[in-house]
């Protein structure tokens, strides 16, 4: 099992848009995950709205 870290801002986190930039997406299942804390902060930082909040998602690998 390995954590990962998304970033969720209001009702919305963090994920790829389709043209590669950062976008919003509804459901956790389509943020997009960080390999670190630091790296989820970094991103937040430049691209969500104040209040932001870093999740500690667990996966498992297939």
């Amino acid at each position: 099992m390995t954590t990962v870290y998304v970033v969720k801002t209001g009702e919305q986190y963090l994920c790829c848009a389709e043209d590669g930039d950062i976008g919003m997406a509804p459901e956790i299942e389509g943020a997009k995950s960080f390999p670190s804390h630091e790296e989820a902060e970094k991103a937040a930082n430049e691209h969500a709205d104040p209040g932001y909040e870093i999740v500690a998602v667990s996966v498992t690998s297939h």
